[in-house]
């Protein structure tokens, strides 16, 4: 066990220069590096001294999680095992080197992480590479005496391999390989399978960024020749496959960026050549570290949608976790309860017929009906025959009453009051960053005053029918400035029942009844697992039947999972519903069958209620056709989707 913990993160380095976290990759790739002794020994030197470093000042888990931590030191002990020759003053000069890229790649995250909101990338490896490089220059001993000449260490392999390949594909593998200072066609072909095996998106950004910045150089340069053999097209590679499948949502938006990126990054290559190469430095990953870090600046100031938030290893992981959240929390940040108790019908949603319209179209309006959807009973001549006339309004989110206006008379049914459009009102501001405004209060029957603290459920008032409203209604909306009358946003009610399907979020339309739901305690009691608490579970497979143990524990995050020691399954809590919200590590763990059969319980105790959910297309069970699903699903969201529900069979 403790053989795998400190053999992972140093693997794991190796995979992740190719934004990945394949544990089998990585030693692929650590083996790959020893056909040339000298790089092989070298990276694995320094990468090593890194982590020895780091636990030697205390870094645990933290260091474990950050892989940027130790694929720098990596990157800079190939390349200067790519220079220098294995001897002992070359070893100790290896060492020093992922020590001290190490200290640099702490230093420069934390800065860029606080004053950027940037990931490093490999900002490090480029800065120590250059200056090792320019100071072994002074070092005479070691100048002279681990200097190496450069050349295939399998020339049998290297031209039986080149001599079919057109000189886009050769140019292709060659660039690859170079990533890992190995610019040669058999470890180009070996990475481009290994990429294709753990991400189809990455290795299909991988050529798109090739091609679109070689073709990009032969415009201006005029040579297809010289665009094809210059193997610092890697950072078209790798500035292609950050923009289009890490830092971005994968789809054809994302492509788009990608190919723009590597366009981008041809004149910051050749740029970079006259500078450094003057100096006798390779370019190494600068252009690659400047296009991304501008082009992601930019799109995160702009507050870009598709901006990655959390990256799960691989873009297909990613994709997957990104739409199954969108499904099942379509807005998250502007829930809100229904301001009231029992049925009631909804009279006019978003975009509505009547007055829901333009900059205010995002409002929802609440009436009650009877059994014949009749708002009022008898003739509706008197406001008190309308059935929603005089029940109690509550706070549907917890904050500060910013203003209120109580004196406005109601009308008589059938008219309406145009000057004052909102009747009575009473403007509420969330502290999640968005105001809620609830009109048309019967008058004098607000309970609550500028300046007062509500929380959900307050009463805040009587329903009535003052202001712009032809008979007795709530109406409410979500706006981002205090103003009333500014522009409405979108935004959704949990926790509620329509029918028999119980929503933990959504946004009812025309004419559909609902009504809130709140939480049975006892349930919500049991369902709220604590840490350290402990399950054990009966597993039938067939007719195979095992015993499975788990665990509540909690992340470095502040969430909470459930394990078997192989997988963790995240749980919590919200809109009065228990969640099981993905499922992480081994996806073979016997925790996949909780997850697939209750992905959400509602907490309410009630006969007849139904819901719906939707799953990752990870739960897909052939292997191959999920795959192809999440390939295809980057070039279209809305292809495929894994809907659960719990409705009755019929016969």
């Amino acid at each position: 066990m403790s053989v795998k913990r400190y053999a992972f993160p140093i693997l794991k380095s190796y995979s992740a220069v190719l934004f990945n976290s394949n544990f089998v990759g990585g030693a692929i790739l650590l083996l790959l590096t020893f056909i040339n002794p000298n790089l092989g020994i070298g990276g694995f030197t320094a990468v090593v001294s890194a982590y020895i470093f780091a636990r030697l000042i205390g870094f645990k888990d933290e260091f474990l999680r950050l892989d940027y931590y130790i694929y720098n030191p990596l990157l800079v002990g190939l390349s200067l095992g790519y220079l220098f020759k294995v001897n002992l003053l070359s070893l100790f000069f290896f060492s020093i080197a992922g020590i001290l890229t190490f200290l640099l790649t702490y230093t420069l995250s934390s800065l860029f992480s606080y004053y950027l909101k940037l990931p490093v990338l490999s900002v490090p490896f480029v800065i120590v590479s250059s200056l090792l490089y320019l100071a072994s220059l002074k070092f005479s001993n070691l100048f002279v005496g681990s200097l190496y000449p450069h050349y295939p260490h399998y020339p049998h392999f290297q031209s039986l391999i080149s001599v079919n390949l057109p000189l886009v594909l050769d140019g292709y593998f060659k660039s690859l390989g170079a990533i890992f200072f190995m610019p040669t066609t058999f470890e180009g072909i070996v990475i481009f399978l290994l990429l294709l095996s753990v991400s189809r998106i990455l290795a299909l950004l991988s050529a798109m960024g090739y091609l679109s910045g070689v073709i990009t150089k032969a415009l201006f340069s005029g040579s297809l020749y010289q665009a094809f053999t210059d193997t610092a097209a890697f950072n078209y590679i790798l500035t292609s496959m950050a923009i289009g499948g890490v830092f971005l949502i994968p789809s054809l938006r994302s492509y788009k960026f990608a190919i723009i990126s590597a366009v981008l990054s041809v004149p910051v290559v050749e740029g970079a050549k006259v500078f450094w190469e003057s100096y006798g430095l390779p370019v190494f990953a600068l252009p690659f570290n400047a296009t991304t870090h501008l082009l992601l600046y930019v799109l995160l100031s702009v507050s870009y949608f598709y901006v990655t938030k959390i990256y799960k290893g691989t873009p297909e992981r990613t994709l997957d976790y990104y739409l199954t959240v969108s499904k099942r929390f379509p807005f998250t940040g502007r829930e809100i309860n229904l301001p009231f108790s029992g049925k009631w019908t909804v009279w006019q949603s978003f975009d509505g017929e009547w007055t829901h319209k333009g900059a205010w179209k995002y409002a929802v309006d609440f009436v009650i009906t009877d059994e014949k959807g009749k708002t009022h009973k008898n003739n509706g001549y008197y406001l008190t025959d309308y059935y929603a006339f005089g029940k109690p309004v509550l706070s549907p989110v917890e904050g500060q009453v910013v203003a209120v206006v109580n004196s406005l008379p109601d009308n008589p049914p059938g008219q309406a009051d145009r000057e004052n459009n909102w009747g009575n009102y009473i403007l509420i501001y969330d502290k999640r960053g968005f105001y809620v405004l609830l009109c048309h209060f019967k008058q004098n029957s607000i309970k609550v005053k500028a300046g007062d603290y509500v929380v959900k459920g307050t009463l805040l008032g009587l329903c009535g029918n003052s202001g712009y409203s032809p008979q007795p209604h709530i109406h409410v909306h979500v706006q981002l400035l205090p103003n009333i009358g500014a522009p409405t946003v979108p935004f959704s009610f949990s926790s509620y029942i329509s029918g028999n399907l119980f929503k933990d979020v959504g946004t009812p339309k025309e004419k559909e009844i609902v009504e809130p739901v709140f939480p049975d305690k006892s349930l919500y009691n049991r369902l709220n697992l604590l840490i350290d608490q402990s399950m054990e579970f009966v597993v039938r497979e067939g007719e195979k039947v095992k015993e499975l143990k788990t665990v509540v524990k909690m992340a470095s995050d502040g969430t909470f999972y459930l394990t078997d020691g192989s997988a963790k399954l995240y749980f919590g809590i919200k809109n009065s519903t228990f969640y099981f919200y993905h499922l992480e590590g081994d996806l073979n763990s016997p925790l996949k069958y909780i997850f697939f059969a209750v992905p959400k319980i509602p907490l309410i105790c009630r006969e007849n209620i139904f819901w719906e959910d939707y799953l990752p297309l990870i739960t897909v069970s052939s292997k191959l056709k999920r795959e192809i699903y999440l390939f295809l699903s980057s070039l279209n969201h809305d292809l495929f989707e894994v809907k659960v529900n719990n409705y009755p069979k019929h016969s």
